[in-house]
């Protein structure tokens, strides 16, 4: 069977020879992530005009996603320094220490929002502080687990409510690259509410990219806040990494559910993200515990699922990639044997028309035996309404831009295929099952759904489903 969920992996050096980034994509990679918290602008540049050079040889419609930096604290030294259990460490309040043996920091003004008490953690929370006092220059805190801290280490604050934007200036710099490289999606870091999908919004319209905007949610704000900032973006991503060192590790299991589930509800894309084969970073194959990590995404009904250092920087990215392929097809291959239904758990709101037309399309799918779903779209709506039922047909998106078909690409399930002008007056259905004969996506015989909002070009919006056979040369014929 085909793959319905998505993998994202993350670009890098490892990827970097021309081979090797195509033979990600033949793997299996529909999304890639640009980190814009390594590398420099040209970096970034190249590495996805040669992600656009192999998809256009292996002939895939693919996503590239900008990943911002954020308000992320990193620890600014050259040279790995040694913090001992009941030593005081001074941070610099200001881009310029006071002092040379002060930490310096990539966001220092944060720190004015730290109070005594407050934890500290660095490098992923392998070492812990306690906030002590502020001068106003420096803030001085007590280790109390130390460790080696090496240089560009990130520092997490989870007891400081933070009061600075949600796009920084290291966010907007990065904007501009982003739309110099043309990314199809942008991640927004450390999201503490909804209000910071329109500052995001206003910052890609300033530098002229109009894409949507997934929150990363990896803050305790976040959490509390998860409903509006779902409905606020246009899709987020469980970046587990930071969120398991701001909030009690026990409870990422449970937060991961709880988001995959409002992203269902609302009809958009959620990514589950991080250490899902770390260990491939080294090794040519993960353990138990990550292949099963990944598998249970997959039964929560993520739409895609991340590999971060895994393809950026390990030594085995092509084999991490054909990894998760084969974990997701074979976790899927086994909830459609056993007959479940990754919808059975989903609540439809049944607000709007498209409610219940979507999901009497996906019934009838399964009622008639029909082996996809075929719907011509003009902005990909319709087709994450569909998606977020989880119906096993095949779901092929017909659109008339390649903007809207890499959108879909990070979507649950959906064969973006290349729609043909239908002309005043022409049956958008139609023409939909015959571009997607014309893209090898059905064949002769098959029975297939096909859902339109607007069934006639030009016409008005009467939501349609049609059963038809496909017959030869694609045309519709009776079911």
């Amino acid at each position: 069977m085909s793959r319905r969920t998505k993998i994202v992996a993350t670009l890098g050096p490892a990827t970097d020879d021309p081979a090797t980034m195509e033979a990600v994509l033949r793997a299996g990679v529909d999304v890639a992530r640009v980190n814009f918290s390594h590398g420099t602008a040209q970096d970034h540049i190249d590495r996805v005009d040669r992600f656009r050079a192999a998809a256009r040889r292996v002939e895939k419609f693919v996503a590239v996603l900008a990943d911002l930096p954020g308000p992320k604290l990193r620890v600014k030294i050259t040279a790995p320094r040694d913090l001992d259990p009941g030593a005081a460490v001074h941070f610099s309040m200001h881009d310029v220490p006071a002092r040379p043996d002060d930490l310096a920091l990539t966001e220092p003004e944060i720190l004015a929002d730290v109070r005594p008490g407050h934890r500290m953690l660095l490098d992923d929370g392998r070492m812990q502080l306690e906030a002590v006092s502020a001068d106003g220059d420096r803030l001085t805190a007590r280790v109390i687990i130390g460790g080696t801290l090496q240089p560009n280490k990130g520092l997490n604050l989870p007891d400081t409510p933070l009061t600075i934007p949600a796009v920084t200036d290291r966010d907007r710099a990065a904007l501009v690259v982003a739309a110099r490289a043309g990314v199809d999606w942008a991640a927004l870091s450390f999201v503490r509410g909804p209000g910071a999908a329109a500052e995001v919004r206003a910052a890609l319209a300033a530098v002229g990219l109009y894409v949507p905007v997934i929150a990363k949610v990896e803050r305790p704000e976040a959490v509390g806040r998860a409903a509006a900032i779902v409905q606020a973006f246009d899709g987020v991503m469980v970046a587990r990494g930071d969120l398991g060192v701001e909030i009690p590790l026990e409870r990422v299991p449970n937060v991961q559910k709880m988001l995959i589930a409002e992203c269902r509800t609302a009809g958009k894309p959620v990514i589950t993200a991080t250490d899902m084969l770390d260990s491939m970073r080294l090794n040519p194959r993960p353990t138990r515990a990550e292949a099963s990590d990944v598998a249970n995404a997959i039964f929560d009904g993520t739409d895609a699922v991340m590999l971060s250092g895994e393809t950026a920087v390990g030594r085995y990215p092509i084999d991490a990639v054909g990894c998760m392929h084969r974990i997701a097809v074979e976790t899927e291959g086994h909830m459609e044997r056993v007959g479940a239904s990754l919808g059975s758990h989903f609540i439809r709101p049944g607000h709007e028309i498209d409610d219940p037309i979507t999901l009497a399309a996906c019934n009838l799918a399964a009622e008639v035996g029909a082996t996809a779903v075929v719907i011509p779209t003009l902005s990909g709506r319709t087709v994450k309404l569909v998606t977020r039922h989880r119906p096993w047909p095949r779901v092929i998106a017909v659109a008339p831009t390649d903007a809207v078909l890499r959108v879909l690409a990070l979507v649950w399930g959906v064969t973006p295929v290349r729609m043909t002008p239908a002309g005043p007056g022409g049956d958008r259905v139609a023409t939909a099952v015959k571009d997607a004969f014309a893209a090898g996506t059905v064949a002769p015989g098959e029975r297939v759904i096909v859902l339109a909002g607007h069934p006639v070009e030009g016409g008005p919006n009467y939501p349609t489903i049609r059963v038809v056979r496909v017959g030869e040369g694609g045309t519709s014929v009776e079911p």
